[in-house]
Formats: C-alpha cells, structure tokens, sequence
C-alpha cells in the first residue's frame, strides 16, 4: 500500500482537477489489488483446511502399534481357541485339543 502511495504521489500532476482524478485512479488500482489478494487468501485458505481434513481423515485409518499388538494377540488366541473345539469330537477333551490349548501367544511383533 506504500508502494501505491509514493507511486501516486510522485506522478501526481499540478493542476488540481487532475490532481484528483490521478489519485482516484490509483486508488481504485489499489481496490483492485486488495480485492484480488482477498480472493487469494480465501482460496488459500479453504485449500488450507481441505488439506487438514484430509490429514485428520489419513490420521483416523492409523493404528497404534499397543492396538495392533493386542489385536493380534487376540485373534490368535480366538483362533486357538476355535482349532480346539474342532478338535473335540462330541465336546470331549483329547490330547490334540489340550496341546492346542497349551500353545503359546505369539511374541510381540511391533513392541517390546
């Protein structure tokens, strides 16, 4: 804004009348721009928030590694479970089913 107010001060003629339709010119000039940055900003602006609805929907689809380690550890031991009433004909305890019992959980992968 500076700029158009040396600018129009320096190529302001003499005469008065003109005077005044120069720095109407150059205010106008000034409106335009504000006007066009305005616009700008705006866009900036909904990109802005665009890109951080798309950060928070990327963010919700992560998993931490706590949840995923508990998560596999349960459905292996669902998965023993179900190998061990399979192997129980007629809902009686053998051998097959109490090794499958016995087996152990998977050590963690992703934590210590």
């Amino acid at each position: 804004m500076a700029t158009y107010t040396l600018v129009a001060d320096s190529t302001a003629p003499r005469d008065p009348r003109g005077r005044g339709d120069h720095y109407r010119k150059h205010l106008a000039d000034a409106h335009g721009t504000i006007e066009i940055l305005q616009h700008r900003i705006k866009d900036l602006e909904q990109e802005r928030d665009t890109i951080k609805l798309d950060r928070e929907y990327k963010l919700s689809l992560c998993v931490t590694r706590t949840a995923a380690e508990e998560a596999r550890v349960a459905a292996f031991r669902l998965a023993k479970g179900m190998a061990a009433i399979l192997a129980e004909p007629d809902d009686v305890p053998n051998n097959l089913s109490e090794a499958i019992y016995n087996l152990p959980d998977p050590k963690p992968k992703w934590s210590k």
